[in-house]
């Protein structure tokens, strides 16, 4: 059966495999393609179009997400024409002969290097843990940066919220199965499910976030912000003012929101975040006036594009947090 995606090499001749075969894309396990992409380095084909690109975007980029401060009156937010010149400009002073593969073991651990990488790929038993789950994992985060490469960040999106479905329930297993420490991650996974059977997947996959992740990994402080641009401000106020009144207040950092330029939501409250947005975006019904209606966002692959980027950096460090916990465990 052909398969949605293949994958290939951006830097063929990367002085990095020499030293370490194993770390070339050939055959490689599909958790390590994940890795692989959220950290902006592989090449993707889309088979059934035949379109080739590469994957680029860090999605693991710390200036996705901020921790919180009592100082928030002082902020400044740095203009965005200037935040994109400075981009350019580090594009520029680059070095073009180091990819980003050999920041890879730092997102995973900060003892993990490169040989430890690839001896996990190397142990074929270990390597083909959860397969077939991380191969589906895999098509739906590459339809996500597909789609966003050809522009339609509204299908885009749809993609990031079949990823948060998809994980909501297999990622608390997961991580609890994985974990040393049985007395804090399993025993309030176990109290959760025994509590209400019919509660919902998306229920517990928040609960793992809110009460065992955002604990043990100190996300707790943490918070990502949003920022709105547009060409118009009347479109800026409108968009802000959308999210606002469908969101409930609880998930929002609001000394850190700023009318028409940026809303912070706190990371543990990210997920019932993407939930809203799929629920009153791709449901219109007359019974409920609290929908997003296309007047509402202006266009919506615009209003995508501003969340996508946001919504994917929530999702990649939840994932590679439970990849590590599943293969990179001693």
């Amino acid at each position: 059966m052909l398969k949605p995606f293949q994958f290939y090499e951006i830097y063929e001749e990367d002085s990095i495999f020499k030293r370490h075969p194993n770390l070339r894309i050939d055959n490689s396990p599909a958790f390590y393609l994940i890795l692989r992409g959220i950290i902006g380095n592989i090449k993707i084909k889309q088979t059934f179009r035949d379109v080739s690109f590469d994957q680029k975007t860090n999605f693991l980029k710390p200036n996705f997400i901020a921790e919180s401060t009592e100082q928030t009156e002082n902020f400044k937010p740095i203009a965005q024409d200037l935040k994109i010149e400075i981009a350019n400009l580090l594009e520029i002073l680059k070095p073009r002969s180091k990819s980003s593969l050999s920041i890879l073991p730092k997102y995973i651990s900060d003892s993990l290097t490169l040989e430890n990488l690839s001896e996990v790929l190397s142990n074929k038993k270990e390597i083909n843990k959860n397969k077939l789950f991380f191969e589906s994992l895999n098509d739906e985060f590459c339809n996500f940066y597909y789609n966003t490469h050809k522009g339609n960040h509204t299908l885009a999106f749809l993609h990031l919220y079949r990823v948060l479905e998809f994980i909501s329930y297999t990622f608390p297993v997961i991580y609890a199965s994985s974990t040393k420490d049985f007395s804090k991650s399993f025993d309030l996974l176990k109290d959760l499910f025994s509590k209400e059977k019919d509660q919902g997947e998306l229920k517990v996959f928040k609960y793992f976030i809110t009460k065992v992740m955002s604990i043990e990994k100190d996300y707790e402080r943490l918070y990502i912000d949003i920022d709105i641009i547009s060409d118009l401000a009347e479109y800026n106020e409108r968009i802000y003012s959308s999210i606002i009144n469908i969101c409930e207040n609880e998930i929002f950092e609001k000394d850190r929101n700023n009318p028409s330029s940026r809303i912070s939501i706190k990371f543990s409250e990210f997920s019932s975040f993407i939930i809203t947005i799929r629920n009153r975006f791709f449901h219109l019904k007359n019974s409920n006036g609290n929908n997003l209606k296309s007047v509402d966002i202006v266009d919506s692959d615009h209003f995508f594009s501003l969340i996508n980027n946001k919504c994917a950096y929530f999702l990649s460090l939840v994932t590679i947090t439970v990849i590590k916990n599943s293969y990179f465990q001693k």
